[in-house]
């Protein structure tokens, strides 16, 4: 039985790991094609979102949003982690999750679409229907685009997830803004100046 690394041991193989990776990066990633793609994927939705945000909805629009981001970074480290898929290709080289949709792409169309269907069936129409573009035809894409590979994954199983994601976040937001009006109707004062 072998004795198990010592702390100092780890250690040495994450910077032994940090610096191939990022040499990886470096003289693998910077610059192709990939690379500028993802890069666009980045800037582009949050110049969107902006144009077509709801400007007097932005606290609650982006707490959603944010809420999404968390989310997503949160299950795809977890996804990395378990070895059920993994990225070729980022627009920089220390986090090992693919930043563009965690932190653009997934967010972006999340808030439109919240902003956009304020009725739940709608809400949960467009979702699946973006579930189907994410799961069918993005994912897949991105494995063609040697960006993405999977290894204990299948694409049918994003599906659920890009539709129980947003429900659940969209009830949270809600709910945490009906504490909120709860919160403010309470403490206002009578019309009629009593407290």
């Amino acid at each position: 039985m072998h004795a198990a690394p010592s702390f100092e041991e780890v250690i040495e193989l994450q910077n032994k790991a940090i610096e191939m990776q990022y040499q990886h990066w470096l003289h693998k990633e910077l610059g192709t094609f990939q690379f500028w793609l993802l890069l666009l994927v980045l800037v582009v939705p949050w110049l969107l979102w902006w144009k077509y945000a709801d400007k007097k909805r932005l606290v609650e629009i982006l707490l959603y949003g944010f809420m999404v981001l968390t989310v997503a970074t949160v299950l795809d480290e977890v996804g990395c982690q378990l070895n059920l898929w993994e990225y070729y290709y980022d627009i920089e080289p220390y986090f090992p999750r693919l930043i563009p949709l965690n932190y653009s792409a997934l967010p972006v169309s999340f808030m439109l679409i919240y902003q956009a269907f304020p009725t739940w069936r709608k809400f949960v129409i467009a979702h699946t229907a973006l579930a189907a573009v994410f799961a069918f035809i993005c994912e897949p894409f991105l494995i063609w685009l040697k960006i993405y590979k999977t290894f204990q994954w299948e694409h049918i199983y994003s599906f659920p997830l890009y539709i129980i994601i947003p429900i659940f976040l969209r009830w949270l937001v809600l709910f945490i803004a009906g504490k909120q009006q709860q919160a403010k109707t309470k403490n206002e004062p009578s019309r009629d100046g009593a407290v």
